[in-house]
């Protein structure tokens, strides 16, 4: 972490190596911050340096007053990296790898073009051995642009039969 500066003389310091009551802002994290992290963070820095109190930061972050005591906790603590969300930068446990995607979306372009969605699902599923759902299927081909088949109907042409005074009097002359 890069250091800060403290304008208090004061050998107390917190987990974290930042000076306790420190008027400085915190360091900069290692990953790029969204612009609501960098708020809460503006918004917590006020509150530590004390141009604001909890209430209002709250009010101003859209969060209750217990969130923004956890925050400034977390601020004090790890520095700019306490508004960051611990999962941010992790990948969800059921997320189906890259590669898989592009290779059923090749596989379906290539060998199984015109079969719906649910049947490829079940094709993949079967004789791939790759455990993802035909929702999932369906998201990566979806992705790529690809549209399942519909059943066709076949359309009919319907024939509007004009019948004139003249065709009516002709067949009854006939008859």
């Amino acid at each position: 972490m890069d250091e800060v500066k403290s304008t208090v003389n004061t050998q107390e310091t917190i987990p974290g190596n930042l000076p306790l009551n420190t008027t400085e802002v915190a360091p900069k994290p290692k990953k790029k911050m969204s612009r609501a992290e960098r708020k809460k963070l503006r918004v917590i820095t006020r509150l530590i340096e004390g141009e604001i109190n909890g209430t209002k930061a709250a009010k101003m972050l859209g969060i209750t007053t217990r969130q923004v005591r956890n925050l400034k906790r977390q601020v004090l603590e790890q520095g700019s990296e306490g508004v960051i969300h611990k999962n941010k930068y992790y990948k969800p446990y059921n997320a189906i790898d890259g590669e898989i995607s592009e290779f059923i979306v090749k596989l379906y372009r290539k060998e199984y073009r015109g079969t719906n969605f649910s049947e490829f699902a079940r094709i993949v599923q079967k004789e791939y051995n790759i455990e993802a759902s035909r929702s999932t299927i369906y998201n990566f081909l979806r992705r790529a642009r690809i549209r399942s088949p519909q059943r066709k109907k076949k359309k009919t042409k319907k024939t509007m039969v004009t019948t004139s005074a003249k065709d009516i009097k002709s067949s009854k002359e006939k008859n």
